[in-house]
């Protein structure tokens, strides 16, 4: 994509929302009647525009800020961290303020499991950006946007090809204030490889336009790469939804689909709501489907997970006047919805995000200055008592996206020091990495380089096109201990032409193209 001309799509959705039953099941509180989800038809047409994206030249700077843990304790300002996470790889951003009219989104790369982080430079930008979000694609690429000075109305994309050489590194925009677009708010980014090389993934956000017959004001946005055409990008907007506030963004690996939820305010019911919004990763031109999940409590800064038609979100609520993490779980791809608590005590839990970790879902909040992680491994139903994961009592920051989570650990706004500064820590919990390659059949190695043991771990190998024989393989991985790998085998193949593995581990899953000859499995790539 970097480097060449890109144009940009703006499309208004017209589908209809499909019902959906909606269950509350509340795991320390009565049980509530089911409701039934109304279709909500959205207004207006499909609306389409092209924009010229940008290329920034030299927009890269390098720094030399401190080379260990923390990630960042200058003098300075650091805030509003973002993290991602491949194996022992971790890449880090946050915005950094030298000054109350100064802000830039700084980088820091760990290749040794997260005991040091390593300057990687900034943004070269003018203006007052922040909240950076990043996510790992695939192999060494990680990509990443952040929200643009509120005085314009840019989309950007970092490409970061390679994260182990900062010359692979690049940045994109799409300028939409000439056709009416203002204030996009706090995006977020979520990445997977198994379609075109140009199809990142998506960025979900909150922005406002004042485009032609459909304006809105904080309204949910999605954008996304056009499927068959590189360069091309769609951008689509819900303006009947407006007065959201927040956005995530999640693609479930398995079944190739995008999840952005959002809160919303519902002004008939005088309370903020959560918005799920679905579209196929394979085909996200054919159309998508808006989610409202309706509540009697004030439901905000929503956190969405996904895997094989499973859903988790997690929002804060004040239903028990105080606030507590609700989470909201479906495992029919959002056709029916249960609650359940994350947490429920006394103090005020806040600012959820969440993460899926081999077979468990990770979710950390903030409570009373501190930084907490539980775990979900019924995908939501249930949680385990929450753990502390500051050293420092008191020492994080309560703010929207004062953390951000990977597979492996968190990064937080810490204010131990007198000053906001970013740290670092891991979880107990095992890491898995994939690597494919060909041969008499598909071979594929898989290690634990976290820092617990991974137990029935269930596998797969797949592979589509003319293949005759051995087309998937299952099986089950009984125990990797932290530091090993075990390799698992298709067994015999029988095809001929181009392929597409894709190997699943856990909640890991890898895509290669190859060719397969008869028994021969080559060119994996």
């Amino acid at each position: 994509m970097k480097g060449k001309a890109l144009l940009v799509g703006i499309l208004l959705i017209t589908t209809i929302a499909s019902a959906n039953l909606f269950v509350v099941d509340t795991k320390d509180h009565d049980v509530k009647e089911s409701t039934v989800i109304k279709p909500i038809k959205a207004r207006g047409h499909e609306q389409l525009l092209a924009v010229e994206g940008k290329e920034i030249k030299n927009a890269l700077k390098m720094t030399a800020l401190p080379t260990n843990i923390p990630v960042a304790n200058t003098e300075d300002t650091e805030f509003h961290p973002t993290i991602a996470s491949s194996g022992s790889i971790f890449f880090a951003g946050y915005t950094y303020a030298p000054s109350i009219i100064e802000q830039y989104i700084y980088m820091a790369v760990s290749l040794d499991g997260g005991e040091t982080f390593v300057p990687a430079g900034y943004w070269n930008i003018e203006g007052a950006l922040d909240y950076p979000s990043f996510d790992h694609w695939g192999g060494n690429t990680f990509y990443g946007t952040f929200m643009p000075d509120p005085n314009t109305a840019y989309m950007y994309l970092m490409e970061i090809m390679d994260i182990t050489d900062t010359a692979t590194w690049g940045l994109v925009y799409w300028d939409w204030s000439s056709y009416g677009w203002y204030e996009f708010k706090e995006p977020a980014i979520a990445c997977h490889n198994s379609q075109d090389p140009w199809e990142f993934g998506v960025i979900a956000t909150i922005a406002s336009t004042e485009y032609e017959d459909y304006p809105c004001v904080d309204a949910p946005h999605m954008f996304f790469a056009d499927p068959d055409a590189e360069g091309t990008g769609w951008i689509s907007w819900w303006p009947e939804y407006n007065y959201s506030a927040h956005a995530a963004a999640t693609i479930d690996k398995a079944r190739n689909m995008f999840y952005c939820a959002y809160d919303w305010y519902n002004e008939t019911a005088a309370t903020w709501n959560i918005l799920l919004w679905v579209r196929s990763f394979e085909d996200p031109l054919a159309g998508s489907n808006m989610i409202e999940i309706p509540s009697s409590f004030y439901a905000m800064y929503p956190a969405v997970a996904a895997y094989n038609d499973k859903i988790v979100i997690v929002c804060q609520s004040d239903e028990h006047i105080n606030q507590d993490i609700v989470c909201f779980y479906s495992s029919d791809g959002g056709a029916t919805w249960s609650t359940s608590y994350v947490t429920n005590a006394p103090e005020d839990d806040l600012y959820p995000s969440l993460i899926i970790s081999g077979e468990k879902v990770i979710c950390t909040f903030v409570r009373q200055g501190n930084l907490y992680y539980t775990y979900s491994e019924d995908w939501g139903a249930t949680w385990e008592e929450p753990i502390k994961l500051n050293e420092v009592d008191g020492s994080v920051s309560s703010e929207f996206r004062t953390a951000a989570i990977c597979e492996a650990g968190a990064v937080w706004t810490d204010t131990r020091n007198g000053n906001a500064d970013v740290y670092f820590n891991t979880f107990p919990v095992p890491i898995l990495t994939v690597d494919v390659s060909g041969g008499f059949g598909v071979k594929a190695t898989v290690s634990n380089v976290g820092t617990a043991t991974a137990e029935n771990v269930p596998w797969s190998i797949e592979l589509t096109g003319l293949v005759f024989i051995g087309a998937k393989k299952e099986g089950t991985i009984n125990s990797l201990a932290p530091g090993e790998s075990t390799t698992i085998k298709s067994g015999l193949v029988f095809g001929i032409g181009p392929t597409t593995i894709t190997v699943t581990a856990g909640g890991v899953t890898e895509t290669k193209s190859g060719f397969i000859l008869g028994p021969l499995v080559l060119g994996v790539s």
